[in-house]
């Protein structure tokens, strides 16, 4: 358990400093130390939303972190529904209708 937390948290602090591929790999290890906890897949989200093209990828990672067998996510309904919120006014403001 320490080592995933491990992995979890120092892809936190990767993430802050904007160091998102290095981030990436180490919330993947996270994912493998514990598969069924949902929080890496939250974070790997998060960082992918944080990327501007990437809203499909952050859609994917929120989904799988839902899913999780053990521990799914908490944050992650609420992430979704800012993520589905952002690309609403993202599509209003280039004049695209649903």
């Amino acid at each position: 358990a320490i080592l995933y937390w491990s992995h979890l948290y120092m892809g936190d602090l990767l993430r802050y400093d904007e160091s998102y591929k290095q981030a990436e790999e180490i919330y993947l290890k996270s994912s493998k130390l514990y598969p069924g906890n949902g929080n890496p897949f939250n974070q790997l989200a998060v960082v992918a939303q944080s990327q501007d093209s990437l809203s499909a990828v952050a859609l994917y990672y929120y989904a799988r972190s839902m899913m999780a067998t053990q521990a799914p996510s908490a944050m992650s309904d609420s992430n979704l529904k800012r993520l589905f919120i952002s690309n609403a006014k993202w599509l209003d403001e280039h004049g695209r209708k649903d």
